[in-house]
C-alpha cells in the first residue's frame, strides 16, 4: 500500500516529537531539569528551537508528551466499562485493559519520575497533571453513571483510585521498575477497598 504525503508528514511529526522527548530525558537524567535548555534539546535531537516549540509549549511539557491523548483514552476506557461495575472497579478494569493491550516503555516514567524527585521546581506541573487525571476520571464516571454535578461520589472515586495509582506507581518506581506494577496495583486497590471499608 502507497504511503500518503499525509500520512507521511503525519509519521515523520511523530517521530520528530519522539527524538525531542527521547533528547530531553536523555539530558535531564544527565545534567538535570533545570541546568538543561531548551535549545540544548533541540540540537541534541537535530532540530530547531523554533521546531522544539511546534511540539512544545515549554521545556516543562516534554516531560508530558502525550497528555492529552493519553487523558482521552484512558476516559473513553473508563466510560466502555459494563455499567454493573462499581466506579472504581471500572476505572481499575480500565488500567488493566490499557495495560494489556498497550505496549509500555517502562523506561520513560521511571525516567520522568525520577527527574521530578530531583527538580522540586516542577512539583506544581505535576500536581496539575495529577489534579487533570482526577477531573478525567470524576467525568468519565459522571458518564457512565449519569450522575449530578453535584453529586460527590464520582469525585471520591476518583480521589480513591488516584490514591491506590500513586501508591502503587511509588513503590514500582522505589523497586527500580523491578516489580510487576499490574499486580502492584491490585494489591493497591484492593488495599483502598479494604481501608475505605474499615
Amino acid at each position: 500500500m502507497e504511503e500518503t504525503p499525509e500520512t507521511f508528514r503525519d509519521r515523520k511529526k511523530l517521530r520528530t516529537k519522539q527524538e525531542l522527548t527521547n533528547a530531553a530525558i536523555e539530558l535531564f537524567s544527565e545534567r538535570g531539569f533545570d541546568a538543561v535548555t531548551v535549545e540544548e534539546i533541540a540540537a541534541k535531537a537535530w532540530v530547531s528551537e523554533r521546531t522544539f516549540f511546534r511540539y512544545f509549549p515549554s521545556k516543562e511539557d516534554v516531560l508530558w508528551p502525550d497528555s492529552e491523548e493519553q487523558l482521552a483514552v484512558f476516559a473513553a476506557a473508563i466510560v466502555a466499562r459494563p455499567e454493573d461495575e462499581r466506579p472504581v472497579e471500572a476505572v481499575y478494569n480500565a488500567m488493566r485493559d490499557l495495560a494489556a493491550v498497550m505496549e509500555v516503555d517502562t523506561s520513560f516514567p521511571l525516567a520522568r519520575a525520577r527527574i521530578l524527585a530531583a527538580t522540586p521546581g516542577l512539583a506544581a506541573r505535576d500536581l496539575l497533571e495529577y489534579s487533570r487525571w482526577e477531573d478525567t476520571v470524576r467525568d468519565a464516571i459522571r458518564q457512565r453513571t449519569g450522575a449530578a454535578g453535584d453529586d460527590m461520589a464520582p469525585a471520591m472515586a476518583a480521589v480513591v483510585a488516584g490514591g491506590a495509582l500513586r501508591v502503587a506507581f511509588q513503590r514500582w518506581v522505589d523497586a527500580g521498575a523491578a516489580g510487576d506494577l499490574g499486580e502492584l496495583l491490585t494489591d493497591a486497590f484492593a488495599a483502598a477497598e479494604a481501608a475505605v471499608r474499615g
